[in-house]
């Protein structure tokens, strides 16, 4: 059997695909629900960092591709190896909406790659931790439609 690749999520959410493209790539609405703390330089090439304070950890990353309202991928960092070497993921989002419903697909990738001290770590956490997020996303889009 091989190893696992990626991680895919969907989730349906009553929100207009144009609330959710903000909340996925302005800083100000990911710190509310993608941890607590973000920067994005929405741009291909544009740098990227997303921090969670109660961890102490952020992560930094690289915007891969920008297609607004409907695409958004980046490269973050999934750790080092033993010799120091820094490994990557890559993350996509994929929006559609249909009548003021969006469906929002997260996918990471390239998880099959990492090394074998990073690969089942990484799956376990960002498995968990995507369930998570996206949760944190729908709870967040609730709140601000009711503003």
């Amino acid at each position: 059997m091989g190893r696992v690749d990626a991680i895919e999520r969907t989730i349906t959410v009553t929100s207009p695909i144009a609330k959710v493209w903000e909340a996925l790539t302005a800083a100000e609405h990911l710190a509310q629900w993608f941890g607590d703390s973000a920067e994005v330089d929405l741009r291909p090439g544009g740098a990227l960092r997303f921090g969670w304070s109660d961890y102490g950890e952020s992560v930094a990353g690289v915007v891969e591709e920008v297609d607004p309202p409907a695409r958004f991928s980046y490269r973050w960092d999934a750790g080092r190896d033993d010799a120091g070497r820094m490994w990557s993921t890559k993350v996509t989002f994929t929006l559609s909406e249909v009548e003021g419903t969006t469906t929002v697909t997260v996918a990471e990738t390239g998880l099959a790659a990492l090394p074998d001290e990073l690969h089942g770590k990484t799956l376990e956490e960002n498995t968990s931790g995507w369930r998570s997020e996206l949760a944190d996303l729908q709870q967040y889009l609730a709140r601000v439609a009711t503003r």
